[in-house]
Order: structure tokens, then sequence, then C-alpha cells
């Protein structure tokens, strides 16, 4: 059906966005001589507010330039230190520590360990660690003693450093590691002590997350492993996953309905905001208790770095409702993404930070105007009254619209993340256009119902939560069986190892440098030239490998 408003893409932000992305990326390159890079930057932003009220567009320029000399300066004082080549290709040493653990990682099994993402407090001279790097730890727990290691912990130990290897594949973990700016693994430790144990919030936080694994497992069909797949949705825990749904879900292009995203936070922020209307609580009134929630659920599952990103955008666009703003997603995104940059500049260089953003952003500027313009073109009985309709041709006609939206989302979405896919993971999947259409809604009963669930399980009506389960149960197996079937398919499923990175990101680069001048002209514009951007992107991955 023909959209009556057009989202609204003017987003400020966008500019200071572009400034600090080349900002930090020029301070990972070069450092930068602080007093040359910060007057300069002053004088600019002078210059900017002195031809802000002219009609000149040179002052946007001057604007983005003042941006990414402050970035320069700013990603020079703050993003992590690069170990030299000569240390990291130091001999494995034994190392004693202290450390705050960050994020602990949980395991499918018990093998008496555990591991995670530490920050160095103190280091002994011989491992040349400094203080503020981050490590990836595994420690071996005491057997005779209790000892519970949880964010926030602050723990000594004797164990061996070992540096990663400069050459690791992007897809591997210890490409992960090296993406968020971590250069060494700890393991084998002894003489365990703990410093300092976590703040009472993550012990919390902790204990109402092992509660809602329990309540998620309430009236779980035994020997189907649906269970592990239900509290690796709802709470991000991959590790539940058995090796064979790892597989089949990473190859499909369906893994990411189990970091908790974008996808997560909007439908348990919707779920929230439905409740509050129907309690008769304000639109101004419901962020202010909403988002408080929403950030409890976050903290829960473990705070990871897409569960925040997400979180951030939800915090601009639902603050709209209380400021009574223009609500626009393409600025809570912006402001998100500039928000996430000044906490952790490093996150700029991490494939999830990447792909979060390229696909919401694609999503907006290509999967919503694709919509209209199908809606327009496609949408049936355009020539009889709606007041004329029959109930099966409303049923109708609603079903087209749903298909179209599902396939502009799901399209553009893959079009964000194909070339990202290609050159970091090393395979493409075309099927998960059509996959994630059947899957998303599926996604989004599972999340609701769970959400559902877990709050009557808190009011301690866990009877009713085991039979609510029942309802995710439904969807979860059926998108396993769909994943499964998938797989079967020829062609859904490209390898492409040695995908080139340059190529995967000019192709980005022009793919939303197009989308942002359609949507500038895009009244001028004919409905053949929204051709384009696609076309950039499948020729990108076609010249990409044909190289291969």
């Amino acid at each position: 059906m023909p959209r009556q408003h057009q989202m609204p893409t003017r987003a400020p932000a966008l500019f200071l966005l572009v400034g600090m992305v080349a900002g930090f990326y020029a301070a990972d390159q070069i450092s930068a001589p602080l007093p040359l890079a910060l007057i300069p930057a002053l004088l600019l932003a002078a210059l900017t507010c002195y031809l802000a009220d002219s009609k000149n567009r040179l002052w946007l320029l001057i604007f983005i330039a003042g941006c990414a000399l402050t970035a320069w300066a700013y990603g020079t004082l703050r993003l992590p230190l690069k170990p030299e080549s000569t240390v990291l290709e130091l001999p494995i040493r034994e190392a004693f520590l202290r450390f705050k653990v960050e994020r602990v990682m949980p395991a499918r099994h018990d093998y008496g360990n555990v591991s995670g993402i530490a920050k160095i407090i103190e280091a002994n001279p011989t491992s040349r660690l400094s203080p503020d790097a981050k490590l990836f730890f595994r420690i071996d727990l005491p057997e005779a003693e209790t000892f519970n290691v949880l964010r926030g912990s602050v723990i000594e130990a004797t164990g061996v450093l070992c540096p990663l290897s400069p050459q690791v594949a992007p897809d591997s973990f210890e490409g992960y590691l090296k993406d968020t700016g971590i250069h060494y693994r700890f393991e084998r430790t002894s003489g365990l002590k703990l410093i300092a144990p976590p703040s009472p919030f993550d012990q919390f936080c902790q204990q109402m997350n092992e509660n809602f694994q329990r309540y998620l497992r309430l009236g779980a069909p035994v020997g189907q492993h649906l269970d592990s797949i239900y509290i690796a949705m709802l709470l991000g825990r991959k590790a539940e996953l058995n090796n064979d749904q790892k597989d089949r879900f990473r190859m499909t292009g369906t893994m990411h309905f189990f970091a908790i995203s974008g996808l997560h936070i909007g439908v348990i922020a919707t779920v929230m905001a439905q409740f509050l209307i129907l309690i008769r609580v304000p639109r101004r009134v419901s962020p202010i208790i909403g988002l408080p929630l929403l950030y409890l659920y976050v903290e829960i599952t473990g705070a990871s770095p897409s569960a925040v990103r997400a979180f951030l955008m939800a915090v601009f666009f639902w603050s709209s409702f209380a400021f009574t703003r223009q609500r626009s997603p393409l600025a809570a995104l912006a402001a998100s993404a500039v928000f996430v940059l000044i906490m952790k500049p490093d996150q700029l260089w991490s494939i999830g930070f990447q792909l979060s953003y390229t696909v919401v952003l694609s999503i907006l500027l290509f999967g919503l105007p694709l919509y209209e313009i199908a809606s327009e073109r496609c949408a049936p009985f355009r020539y009889l009254p709606k007041a004329n309709w029959t109930r099966l041709q409303q049923m109708y006609a609603w079903a087209v619209d749903a298909l179209l939206l599902l396939f502009a989302i799901s399209f553009s979405a893959w079009l964000a993340s194909a070339p990202l896919s290609a050159a970091f993971f090393g395979y493409l999947s075309p099927g998960a256009i059509l996959l994630n259409m059947l899957l998303v809604n599926l996604a989004a009963l599972a999340i609701s119902t769970g959400v559902i669930s877990l709050a009557l399980a808190l009011i301690g009506l866990e009877s009713v939560a085991g039979f609510i389960n029942h309802a995710a149960w439904v969807s979860i197996h059926l998108m396993d069986r769909l994943v499964i079937g998938s797989t079967k398919v020829p062609g859904t499923i490209l390898h492409c190892n040695g995908f080139l990175t340059s190529i995967a990101y000019f192709g980005l680069i022009t793919y939303f440098a197009i989308l942002f001048w359609l949507h500038h002209e895009r009244n001028k514009r004919s409905t053949l030239s929204w051709l384009l951007p696609p076309t950039v992107i499948l020729v990108a991955l076609l010249y990409g490998l044909s190289i291969l």
C-alpha cells in the first residue's frame, strides 16, 4: 500500500560521524601531534560558526574537517596502543597479572575453567603489558574451593602469556580478539587470588541471568535441544548451541538471531511500550519507565557490544516521545554511533560494529524506499475504493504488503552484509534473503513469548510461564527445520575465502554514497535510479569472486 509519509532523512550527527571515522582512522595510522591538530580544529570550528548562516555549503566541509582533526587528537589519546612487532614476536613467557574481568564467556561444557576478556590493572615488567591493556584469559579454577569469576571481579594470577599470531583468519576467534584490540592470551594459571569481588549490581545481574535460564527451560520438550536455541536467542548465550546448530545457523547467514542486537532490543522495547500503553501510561512518561528496564535486560544478558549499541539507538529514538520531537530512526542511528565511538573508539574496527550500522543504515536508506516503491507498483485493487473491499480482498492486500516489506528489509540487509561476510567470514549466503524473510517473524514471536514468560515467572507464575513457553517451542522448531532445509538447497551458500577487503569497503562506500545522493535528489530522480545501489554491490561481489 502506498506510504503517506517518508522517513525523515535529516540527521546532522551523520556529518559528525563522517569526521570522527576519518579522524580515528588517521589516529590508527599516525599519532597526532596534539597542538598541531587541536589549534586548526578550533579555528575551523570558529569558521564553521561564522559561515553556518550563509547559503554557501563550504561550512559543511569545514565542519567535517574540524571534526576529523578533533577525532584524530582524541583517537591518539583513547585508542589502545598496539604492541610493537618486536614485542609480539617475543616467545611465550610467564607473567604475574592483576586484572579486572570485563566479560565472561559462557562455556557449553564445564572443564574446570572459565574464560573471558579482562583489563590489566598491574603487570610485572617482563610481561611487557601496560595498564589498561586488554587480554583474553582462561583461568583454571581451584578444585577444593568455590571460586566464582564474574564480571567486575579483580583477580591476581600467575600464568602463561601467549602473543596472538600476526596472521590470523578474520573469521576465527583470534581474529575476533584482534578486532577488539586484544593481542595476548593468558592461560595455564596458578596462584589464583580474588582481590575484589564484583559489585552487588554485577552479582545481581549474574543471579538473574541464571534465573532467566531456568525460567526459559520450563516445559522444554525432552531431547530436541530447543531450549538451547531459546536461551541463546533470548540471552545471547551462543555457547548453549551445539556444534551442528552453530554450523548451520552460521553458514546460512542467520547467526545474528543469537546476538542481542537491534531485533531483540526492538521487539522487547515494542512489547514494553505496548504494555505501558495498555495500562494507560502517557507516551511522554513511558520512556522513563521502559528504558531503565531495557537497560537492566542488557546488563543481565552480559552487556555485549551489540546489545549496548542497540540499546543506545532505542534510547535516542524512544526519548523523542518524551521530548515530543520528530522521530527519525536515521538520526537515532547516527547519534548512537557517535556516542559509541566517543566512549570506545576502538569499536570502529569491530566487524560487529560495522555490520550492525551498515545493515540498519541500508534498511533505512534503501529497504524502506524500496518498500514504498514496490507497494505503490504492486498494490492490489488500486482502482477499487477501500470501502468496497471484501474481507478476502483486505486479507490478500495485507499479505502482499507484508511480503513486500519483509523482502525489502531482508534484501537491503543482505546487500550491506554480503561484502563484509565475503571478506571477513569467507562465504556468501544468497539464500539468506529468502530465509530471513521466513525467520524474522518467527524469531520476533519467540522473543516476544520469552519476554512475557520471563515477566510471568518473575511475579511467581512459573507454571503459566512454562505454558507460555510452548508458543516459543513451536516457532523455534519451525526456524530450525527451515534452516536445516535451506542447507540442502544448492547455491544457498557460496564459499569465497580470500575475498579482498578493499573491494568490500569500496563497494559499501560507493553504495551508501549513491543512496545519500538519491535521497538528497529524491524528487528529481526516476524510479529506475534506485536500481543503481544494488547493482554496485552485485558488481563488487562478482568482481571479487572473479579474481579469487
